[in-house]
């Protein structure tokens, strides 16, 4: 339970032993927290104590009631007072009720008329204190709920729903403006933050969201910023007059949560667009800017349409690179791989468009595409295909990918450098080449055997032993991953990739096709892009 505070006044000591001793006060709720001898003492405790209710003589040294009570009222004091007095001083007393007293006793003080008033009192203070305590718990569910109801209508404002501006504007947080700009914030450390309990990682939130509304109520003259954490990130809505307050906003926001949290983290600020109907475009365009941190670096601030410079570099052929990378491999060229991979990395990442998960798929596929071709050597990389990709995902930067893929190269160079050896080496990377460049032609194992000056049936070993494959069936395989290629990559019609790819025989085509993929290629091609998105 709570108790009352109640302050005893009177210039007569003894009358402050009989009040305290009258009546057991804790009973009633009630603590008594000072004792005053003169009105001068009485106002300095007043102000230290902030009693919910006084008992005071109304005539004592350095000030009567009548003062006391009037300076009380002029501070708004919301207690309650209760003067004792003599019986002649009552025309005193009669004027301090006028003025809020509660009551007055006359001395000698009974102990039922002050068990009577301080009773009175209690029940008024109790009911103010409930009354007070149930408008601010009304008030706190009120702004929360009020705060929540825009949460969300931002959160579908931002996905496009603009229905929502209505509600907004009547809950009057829409500002007539010249620009909207979003900004989203990141924390860099995930891997740090995912180990956080929900606990820490609420505590955080929390802070990051305090730091946020600070600095821009800061300066309300600038912006008016609204603040919704969507999709794990802290999403700002700013309203604004001057072009460059994001930015600058954005830059503050970032400098004051390293300095006071210890933590770094990456801001996209999206394109400053007239009307708040653009939202959802600057909300995507800042998500598109934030996305850029994995491929130049976090704890940075970084502004749509400033993130990458191209250095108007040249688009090349990610499966003729990748042709470039396995040649090098095969033929031991150890000096041009690392720039060879180098550059296949930057061209899958322009050719995704700067876009995380298509980088890191194409990144995927390239090293298992490598990987799939090294096996025809009978080089044995299946452990990299076991886990690889979620090694990719865990990477907080493209350049960690880098590195990633280079020991993968690394370790392919090596295993093929042990299976294959000197003058064999050679003779088999030339077949391979031949192959390649010729798959389209009639070839026969007695051209192969014939091209590296041997006999058919050591030709056929020799090829075996090297690729774990025979020869005919490995032609089969160059065939149908090209003709694979033609039916997803263009409009060619069925007999024309099958003459494309070595085939006479549409019909045989077909059959070794289904044989490869569990589907003749026109069935294939319709699966395949009713899948698409």
């Amino acid at each position: 339970m709570e108790y009352i505070k109640l302050l005893l006044a009177d210039d007569e000591p003894i009358i402050l032993r009989g009040l305290k001793k009258l009546i057991s006060w804790e009973p009633l709720g009630i603590r008594i927290v000072a004792e005053a001898n003169d009105g001068t003492e009485l106002r300095d405790l007043i102000s230290r104590h902030e009693p919910q209710l006084i008992i005071s003589d109304i005539s004592m040294p350095g000030g009567s009631g009548i003062d006391v009570i009037t300076e009380l009222n002029e501070q708004g004091y919301s207690g309650k007072v209760i003067f004792i007095s003599a019986f002649q001083e009552f025309g005193y007393a009669r004027q301090a009720i006028q003025l809020g007293a509660l009551d007055y006793l006359v001395k000698p003080i009974n102990k039922v008329q002050l068990e009577r008033v301080v009773g009175k009192a209690v029940s008024m203070i109790r009911e103010t204190t409930d009354s007070e305590r149930n408008k601010k718990m009304l008030n706190y569910y009120e702004e929360k709920n009020r705060t929540h109801t825009i949460e969300q209508l931002l959160d579908g404002l931002l996905d496009g729903d603009k229905n929502t501006m209505a509600d907004l504007t009547q809950l009057g947080v829409i500002a007539i403006s010249r620009y909207i700009t979003v900004c989203v914030l990141e924390m860099d450390d995930h891997a740090h933050a995912s180990r956080w309990e929900e606990r820490e990682r609420n505590l955080v939130n929390f802070a990051v969201s305090n730091i946020i509304r600070e600095t821009m109520d800061q300066e309300p003259n600038k912006g008016k910023g609204l603040l919704v954490q969507k999709s794990g990130l802290f999403t700002i809505l700013i309203q604004h007059e001057e072009k460059d307050y994001p930015l600058q906003l954005a830059q503050d926001l970032r400098h004051k949560i390293q300095q006071y949290l210890k933590l770094s983290v990456s801001c996209g600020v999206g394109p400053s667009l007239p009307g708040m109907e653009k939202a959802e475009e600057t909300y995507r365009d800042a998500l598109k800017a934030l996305n850029n941190t994995f491929f130049i670096g976090t704890n940075q601030v970084i502004r749509f349409g400033e993130a990458i410079t191209e250095n108007h570099r040249e688009y090349r052929s990610i499966t003729e690179l990748q042709s470039h990378v396995l040649k090098a491999l095969t033929g031991m060229e150890k000096e041009k791989i690392e720039p060879l991979i180098k550059e296949l990395l930057e061209q899958i990442r322009m050719q995704t468009g700067n876009n995380k998960k298509l980088a890191l798929t194409g990144v995927y596929n390239a090293v298992m595409s490598l990987s799939q071709e090294l096996e025809k050597f009978d080089v044995e990389l299946e452990e990299h295909q076991r886990g690889f990709f979620e090694k990719l995902t865990e990477c907080s930067s493209y350049a960690d990918v880098a590195h990633e893929v280079e020991a993968v190269i690394t370790e392919m160079q090596q295993r093929a450098a042990s299976k294959v050896s000197g003058k064999e080496r050679a003779l088999l990377t030339k077949v391979k080449s031949y192959i390649e460049e010729n798959y389209h032609s009639n070839i026969t194992l007695e051209s192969m055997a014939a091209l590296v000056y041997m006999n058919s049936y050591y030709f056929s070993s020799f090829f075996k032993k090297h690729t774990g494959q025979n020869f005919k069936n490995y032609v089969t395989e160059v065939r149908m991953s090209q003709a694979l290629k033609l039916l997803m990559e263009t409009e060619l019609l069925i007999y024309e990739i099958a003459d494309r790819v070595g085939y006479n025989n549409v019909r045989h085509f077909s059959d070794m096709f289904k044989k490869k993929y569990g589907k003749v290629p026109q069935d294939y091609r319709q699966t395949f892009r009713r899948h698409d998105p």
